[in-house]
Parts: C-alpha cells; structure tokens; sequence
C-alpha cells in the first residue's frame, strides 16, 4: 500500500504556494517561524527512484510516479460559505521538488513556511488533496470562490487504459492563526485510488487444435471510465487492517470483446505471444516455456525465462449479480477465442463473503453496500486492491531471467487447472485468483 503524507497544519501550508513560485514557497530552517509545514511523501515498498514517466504495474510490489499534487480547501462553517473552495494549489514537480527522507529513497518531503498574508482565518476545513500526473486524466478543478459539496472525479482519456492516481481528504479547523487541536500536524493521507490486475504465466499451449494461439487476455463482464475520491478508507495502517471493499468507478466503458459464450466483455489486459517468443514456438513441443531459445523479455523488469506477463490498472468496478466476473482466454492471429478459462477468487479469500461499497458522489458521504455478497466467481474489483494470476513479487529485482526471485511464480497453463487470484501486502490487499478447467 502506498501512502503519501501531505503533513501538517501543512494543510494550512500548502495555501502558502498561492503567492509564491514553488521554489519561493521552500524553505527548510527552523527559524521559529510561527507556521512550518512539511509535506511528506511515505513510499514503502517503493523500490526503485521513477521520475517524471508513468509507471507500468510491472508486478505487487507498491510504487509510484506522481508528479503533481493539487490541493481543494473547502470552508466548512455552517451557513452561505459552507463548501465554499477558499484555496485551491497545484504543487507541480513534486519529484523533482521534495527531497528524500530516507537512507533507501523510500519516501520524499517538502518543507515551507507559509506567509502571513496566506493564512486561512478562523473557522473549520476540509482539504482534499490528488496526487497524480498531467494528462493521464480529465480533472476538472472547481476555481475559488465555487460553492462544491461533490467529491472530485476523474475521467480516464478516451480510449485510454487507467493510470494510478492517489487521492486523499482531512477535515481540520484554524484558531488565532494555528492549526487547532495539534502541536505538530495533521495529516492527509492519499491512498491509491485505483485497482491493479496481472498475469503471469508459462508452458502457454501453442495450438489449439490445429490453430496457432497468437495472444492471451484477460475480459471482465464490466470496465468503469470514472472514478470519484471520496470514501474513504482512513483508518488502516498495516495491510489485512480495516481493509475496505470500496468501489469508487462508474460510468461504463463501452464494449470491446466477448467472453466464450458471446457475451459482451471489456479486455483488462492482453499479451501477444510473439512479443515474448518471436517466431512463435521454436522447439514444436507445442507449449511457450523456458525450453524455446527465443524467449525474449518484453519488459524491462525481471522476469523468469519462459514466462509472459500482462497488466493493468483498473478503474475499480462491481460485480453483476449472477455472472461470473473474468475470464481468460487464449486467441489466434484474427481474435478469435480458442480456448477459455472461468477465473476466480480462492475460496478462502476474505473478499468472499463480503458485501462491496460503492462510493458515494457527495462529500462526507458514506458508501452504499451492494444488494449481493461477493462469491468466488463473481466479484468486484476494488480501490487499492490487486488481482494476480501467477505471483510476480518484484518488476526489477532481480534482472537474471534463470533465477527466480524468492517466490516469483508464473502459472504453468499447459495443464489447463485451477490456477488462483491473489490481494497484496503493498496494497490494501492482494488477491490472488484461480482458473476453472
């Protein structure tokens, strides 16, 4: 699970940057300046230093890229004013702005003063703050002075995949000039907002009957395009601690593919073999593996020799009561669908069982439950959680592909069996799912 830290009466900081450029807005002495504030960015789990490009989902392991962080401060004082946006800033470069603040890169901060003349009065807030990178969505930002009691929404670009964005929100309120009630800070924690799903696999068959099998792809029975950040999940700090089962997308995308039986799909990820095996299978023993000399990486993380690997983030989604959720099928070279597998959770899951939350539109708003439990074959994808099939610890660990990474595990498909989804510890949780024969 990722988290950022924006610290402190900081919350009242961050308003600073309005009068300044975000190198004047810096500064990092303890003069005993009457308000100090530091925004920190806590990246457990974070194993590599990415700067301004989007990072792919190139295995569980936590991560981010985000360059921008824009900031909403509504009033909350009852009356005309209630919701008013009083100040709104973009902290833009955040990378290249804040500084490590530890030993291993595992985290980022900044520190400012914020000038007098910037100071929220006295009365009660809220700051919602979005953690994210140009272009990846459309944001549409109230201007201040806007009166706003939604939640913010973002919007995936056309035809576009999702992006990870990381959101968060924190009531405060301001007396004689000070952040009330603490000494220190308060903080926002933005979580991510998105869902993540991966494949990893070997020993793919190379025929289906007579057919050569050019691709692999995951289809869902549903794909949102936009999600709303509200709702949210506060209270866990550890993983299997208060773990929400939150959807927070909406807004159908439109059909792209179908499941084996005809019904309509959307494709949450796919791989063309020869990305990984060029010229097909070398050796003519009729699966993809290690044994083919042509294997090649298509990405640049670390992955066993012989293997394939797919991903995405996704827009999170629920379940359609009484069809089964995923599916994963094998293609030739013109789409056609030559074999498919029903995917699902492992019984044992905690997800099953649990009746989702969809979020709610309004801000402070509590979730809605859904009218159904969630069951091994169909479930929702949530914020913040992961659905694997295979188990792919680290994208860049290790870059030898005749060496595992410890616990590195690729589902071996040419014994068309039960294969299972996981939920991960860097994550909310990690699901880890299985294929019907």
């Amino acid at each position: 699970m990722k988290k950022y830290f924006i610290s402190g009466a900081m919350l009242a900081g961050l308003m600073s940057l309005a009068a300044c450029s975000n190198d004047e807005g810096v500064v990092a002495d303890n003069n005993g300046a009457e308000q100090q504030f530091t925004i920190t960015l806590a990246s457990s789990g974070d194993r590599a230093t990415r700067a301004a490009a989007d990072r792919t989902l190139e295995s569980e392991a936590a991560g981010q890229s985000i360059e921008k962080v824009t900031l909403v401060v509504r009033s909350q004082d009852d009356g005309a004013d209630k919701n008013k946006v009083v100040y709104i800033h973009t902290l833009d470069n955040w990378n290249g702005t804040a500084t490590n603040y530890d030993t291993n890169g595992h985290g980022k901060k900044l520190t400012f003063t914020i000038p007098k003349a910037d100071k929220l009065g006295a009365g009660s807030y809220v700051v919602t703050a979005v953690g994210y990178n140009e272009g990846n969505y459309n944001l549409k930002w109230p201007a201040k002075g806007d009166v706003l009691d939604k939640n913010i929404t973002a919007t995936t670009q056309a035809d576009a995949e999702a992006k990870e964005v990381f959101a968060g929100e924190q009531q405060f309120s301001v007396k004689d000039g000070k952040i009330k009630g603490t000494d220190a800070s308060v903080d926002v924690t933005l979580h991510r907002q998105v869902a993540g799903a991966y494949g990893y696999f070997t020993s793919i068959p190379a025929k289906i009957g007579n057919t050569d099998v050019a691709s692999i792809r995951m289809v869902s029975r549903s794909k949102n395009t936009v999600l709303t950040f509200g709702s949210f999940n506060s209270s866990f700090t550890t993983t299997d601690a208060n773990v929400m089962y939150m959807v927070n997308g909406s807004v159908p995308a439109t059909k792209t593919a179908k499941f084996l039986n005809g019904d309509e799909a959307n494709v949450l990820f796919s791989a063309k073999i020869t990305d990984w095996f060029p010229g097909g299978d070398e050796n003519k023993d009729g699966v993809y593996d290690k044994k083919d000399t042509n294997w090649t990486k298509h990405y640049s993380g670390s992955y066993l020799k012989g293997s394939v690997f797919a991903s995405n983030f996704i827009v999170p989604f629920s379940a359609t009561q009484g069809k089964s959720t995923l599916e994963l099928q094998l293609l030739d070279a013109t789409g056609n669908v030559l074999y498919a597998w029903p995917v699902k959770l492992d019984a044992s899951n905690a997800q099953v069982g649990k009746k989702g939350e969809t979020a709610s539109a309004d801000l402070f708003g509590t979730g809605t439950a859904m009218g159904f439990a969630e069951t091994a074959d169909v479930f929702s994808l949530f914020r913040n959680h992961i659905y694997s099939i295979g188990i792919h610890k680290q994208g860049t660990t290790n870059p030898d592909p005749e060496t595992p990474v410890p616990g590195d595990q690729p589902t071996d498909l040419s014994k068309i069996q039960n294969v299972v989804i996981r939920v991960n510890d860097n994550w909310e949780a990690l699901h880890h799912m299985s294929i019907d024969e």
